[in-house]
């Protein structure tokens, strides 16, 4: 016997299509009014929220001051003469029953002084006595 050698015949196969390249999903579409920022307007909006709290501090800062103010028709000026002390001209303020301290305390704020220092001469907002 004779050795050939056979070999079978595989199935004719249908010619492999061309492969598509993939290509990226589109993003979903967006709604309605939706809004994306860039970079550059987060920054502008971080920036006008920052001018925005400015502003109001401002205006509020000034109704302050005018509440202060308000203060303005109790308060008298006084000169202050050699020898005064702050003590000297609040204890002559301070009503009865009123410490000594808290009108110091509130001419000092009236007047924005740093110290209870007084020079001779020096003009002081003092609370209308009581």
């Amino acid at each position: 016997m004779s050795s050939t050698a056979f070999a079978p015949q595989l199935p004719a196969t249908r010619s492999a299509r061309p492969v598509r390249a993939v290509r990226p999903a589109r993003p979903a579409p967006r709604a309605q009014g939706s809004l994306r920022l860039t970079r550059r307007g987060r920054l502008v909006v971080l920036v006008l929220g920052l001018v925005a709290m400015l502003a109001l501090g401002v205006v509020l800062g000034s109704v302050s001051a005018a509440s202060d103010e308000s203060t303005a028709g109790q308060t008298e000026t006084i000169r202050v003469q050699s020898g005064d002390t702050l003590w000297d001209i609040a204890a002559a303020r301070a009503g009865s029953g009123e410490s000594v301290q808290d009108v110091i305390d509130e001419i000092r704020s009236i007047n924005h002084l740093s110290s209870g220092a007084l020079m001779a001469g020096d003009q002081l907002e003092v609370p209308a006595a009581g």
